[in-house]
């Protein structure tokens, strides 16, 4: 499959930004395109750059920081990048972006203060080989494989875009959805806003109009629409496959309001604020509300082991 011409020069814009990053040591590399340009051998273009905020600070403090480390980097792009016009977008307090463009080429980069923090440290990385060589050298600090994909599977079950499916079927095919890659899908099903049971129980959407519109285009293997649909039963069958008894004893009392850390693999993750915000939604539910959603967490973990 042919890469349309509009997305190199989106990349080559994406990765002068890259360095800069280095500057403000608050933020780690997520997403597409840390995997697809700093994991994987660029299977695929990615042409946004999404942000892990680091500290555990309070909501308050994160949101004026985050705020003023994407400032100082919207004045570096502009100042040191010619040609290149950047703008901070700070209207949403949940997430905050910088729209770079150059010419008729565009990239954003995105933060979500809200999701703070990561369930292991951050390692600096280089490009992959393939992307040194077509579009130049970077070295920034990429959040862990267990926080990269864990974000990534939770995203492909919740947006369902071709984008994340395609990463998701790489990760299956090379056998990398080990235990410590569902961990982190596990700590970041806790803190996603959504509840628990409509994560792993997702209603199909279509994929048709995206995949046309928002994927083709931008791999490097043709990959079929119908394999990318595919992708979202073979990963539920995998999670079942890993889901172990002590595992649904933990989510379902996470889901109680009174969640046994005991039964979790890892530590701290009691104190990353997006488990510590759903926690705490939790606890306000009413009680024939909250029995409602317990029960259908129930079923679904249930179907979920039984389908693996």
């Amino acid at each position: 499959m042919p890469i349309e011409a509009r997305y190199h020069e989106q990349v080559r814009l994406l990765v002068s930004l890259l360095p800069f990053l280095n500057d403000e040591p608050c933020f780690a590399l997520k997403g597409g395109t840390a995997i697809n340009l700093f994991v994987q051998p660029l299977p695929r273009l990615s042409v946004d750059i999404d942000l892990a905020y680091l500290p555990l600070e309070p909501r308050d403090e994160a949101l004026r920081h985050c705020r003023e480390a994407l400032q100082r980097l919207e004045e570096t792009f502009s100042a040191r990048l010619p040609g290149v016009r950047a703008e901070l977008q700070d209207n949403r307090r949940d997430e905050l972006r910088i729209l770079v463009r150059r010419g008729r080429s565009q990239v954003k980069v995105e933060v979500s203060p809200v999701l703070r923090g990561t369930l292991h440290p951050p390692q600096e990385r280089d490009v992959v080989e393939v992307v040194e060589d077509n579009y130049g050298f970077a070295a920034v600090q990429v959040v862990s494989l267990p926080d990269l994909y864990g974000g990534k599977i939770c995203a492909a079950l919740d947006r369902q875009h071709p984008r994340d499916l395609f990463d998701v079927k790489l990760l299956l095919n090379q056998g990398s959805l080990d235990r410590s890659v569902f961990e982190g899908f596990l700590v970041y099903l806790l803190g996603h806003p959504r509840p628990l049971n409509e994560v792993i129980n997702p209603r199909l959407k279509p994929l048709d109009d995206v995949y046309r519109q928002e994927f083709v285009g931008m791999a490097r293997v043709d990959l079929p629409l119908q394999e990318l649909e595919d992708v979202r039963h073979e990963l539920l069958t995998r999670l079942g496959e890993l889901m172990t008894d002590e595992d649904v004893r933990f989510l379902l009392s996470f889901k109680q309001g009174a969640p046994d850390w005991v039964l979790f693999p890892l530590s701290g993750v009691d104190r990353l604020p997006a488990v510590r915000w759903k926690l705490a939604n939790i606890q306000k539910m009413k009680s024939d509300k909250h029995r409602q959603s317990l029960e259908l967490l129930e079923q679904v973990l249930g179907r979920l082991q039984i389908g693996a």
